[in-house]
C-alpha cells in the first residue's frame, strides 16, 4: 500500500508522541487510549504494537550485528551489550512491549525474542531488562 511521505512522517510523529506520553505518564499498558491520535494512522492497537515490535526488532538486530562484528568474541557479552544499548535508546518502546507482551498481536514475537536471546547467552543466564523474569 502506497502512502505519501507526509503521511508516513505524521504517522511516525504520532507514534513517537504516544511513546513519549506513555513514558511521561507511566501509562504503558494501553498508551493509545491516552493518545487516540495514533489510531488515526493504525487500524487498531494490534497494529500499533506490531509497529513498535518491528522497530524494536530492527534496532536490536542491527545492534547485535554491530556488537558481534566489533566485539572481542564473547558472544554473551556482545549480545547483552547490544540489548542494553537498544533498551536505553528505546526505553519507552520496550516498556510498552513488555507491558503488552501477551497481546495476541505480538505475543509470538515476544516469545521468539526471549528464546533467541536466551539461546545466545544461555551460559550467562541473560534476562532482558524490563522483562518479567528480571523483576
Amino acid at each position: 500500500m502506497w502512502r505519501s511521505g507526509i503521511t508516513r512522517r505524521r504517522q511516525r510523529t504520532a507514534l513517537l508522541d504516544m511513546v513519549r506520553a506513555a513514558v511521561d505518564t507511566g501509562m504503558v499498558e494501553a498508551p493509545w487510549r491516552a493518545d487516540p491520535d495514533v489510531l488515526h494512522f493504525y487500524a487498531d492497537e494490534g497494529a500499533v504494537l506490531r509497529e513498535l515490535q518491528a522497530e524494536w526488532r530492527h534496532a536490536l538486530a542491527g545492534a547485535v550485528y554491530v556488537a558481534i562484528e566489533v566485539g572481542d568474541g564473547d558472544l554473551a557479552h556482545d549480545v547483552r551489550s547490544a540489548y542494553e544499548k537498544v533498551a536505553k535508546r528505546l526505553t519507552g518502546v520496550r516498556q510498552i512491549l513488555e507491558a503488552n507482551r501477551d497481546h495476541p498481536a505480538i505475543a509470538a514475537a515476544m516469545r521468539k525474542e526471549q528464546a533467541l536471546l536466551s539461546s545466545f547467552v544461555a551460559t550467562s543466564d541473560f534476562t532482558p531488562t524490563g522483562s518479567p523474569q528480571a523483576a
